[in-house]
């Protein structure tokens, strides 16, 4: 896990006595319990001073396991016994000391495919894929999810997804994954597998921090018909002639010509035994 602060800038009035400022702790695992110390310091140059300005602090926080977020109050001292006319006034607060974590800075929110292909059939109705995001997800993020055709076609194989805010997913905080859902279009005639891509771009975010797409920004929707593929079956007697009074065996196998073996047809390979008998073949067919 890692500390920082929530925002790198914080704005304060005088007359509002506090400011609470975020400490997140992030990272895959948050099941043990850690600490940090947060502390005040003045600026170089020095601005705003602890007990005229402000109260300095020094304070320890404990994180429980599963806890991501605390927050600390310093107090702003207000000069109104003696009011004076001050421009704006600055102090720092600092990370110090982690235990069972380490100091950081959060990466922006980082969105990308799981998937590099993800295969459906027409029939199936849609596929999903599923967009990852990491890096800062403390925050709500956006990106959007479109379509780019290839040999498959928009109205004709799948429903668009413009490049438009229409096809926007939005992230939560704290969510890390979410579907982009491809509706495709079913029809009764036979197609060979078909290709488009899904391509994720506009990323937004309410982190400081911003977002951005990964290097995974793009993937392979295979879209296949085999729901419409039809099985004919038909039998090709094998003729024995001359002495037939002795039993004889002879193979039968398939080889491919421009039919290839298990896309268009079941291959055969089998003994036979009878004065006459019939080789049976499963061919594939588009009807």
């Amino acid at each position: 896990p890692i500390f920082y602060f929530g925002d790198t800038l914080y704005s304060v009035d005088e007359s509002a006595g506090y400011v609470e400022v975020w400490v997140w702790r992030t990272g895959t695992d948050l099941s043990t319990s850690s600490s940090v110390t947060v502390r005040s310091q003045k600026t170089n140059p020095s601005s705003a001073d602890a007990g005229t300005d402000y109260v300095g602090i020094s304070r320890n926080l404990d994180f429980a396991p599963g806890v991501n977020m605390q927050t600390v109050r310093v107090t702003i001292l207000d000069d109104l016994g003696q009011p004076l006319l001050e421009g704006i006034e600055k102090f720092e607060l600092i990370l110090r000391m982690p235990m069972n974590a380490a100091l950081g800075e959060p990466s922006k929110a980082m969105m990308q495919f799981r998937e590099r292909v993800y295969t459906g059939d027409e029939n199936d109705g849609q596929i999903v894929a599923v967009v990852h995001r990491s890096g800062d997800v403390q925050y709500r993020s956006s990106v959007r999810c479109y379509t780019r055709q290839g040999s498959a076609q928009v109205m004709m194989d799948f429903e668009e997804r413009p490049n438009t805010d229409i096809s926007t997913i939005t992230f939560l905080p704290g969510e890390t994954e979410k579907p982009c859902v491809l509706e495709l279009m079913d029809d009764v005639l036979y197609e060979e597998a078909e290709e488009l891509r899904l391509v994720l771009g506009t990323a937004q975010s309410n982190s400081p921090f911003g977002a951005a797409v990964g290097e995974q920004n793009e993937t392979l929707i295979r879209i296949r018909d085999d729901a419409d593929r039809q099985l004919v079956v038909i039998e090709i007697p094998v003729i024995r002639q001359g002495d037939t009074s002795k039993a004889s065996i002879v193979r039968v196998h398939t080889k491919d010509g421009s039919a290839t073996s298990g896309e268009d047809y079941h291959p055969v390979s089998e003994g036979m035994g009878d004065p006459r008998a019939y080789l049976q073949a499963d061919l594939e067919t588009v009807m």
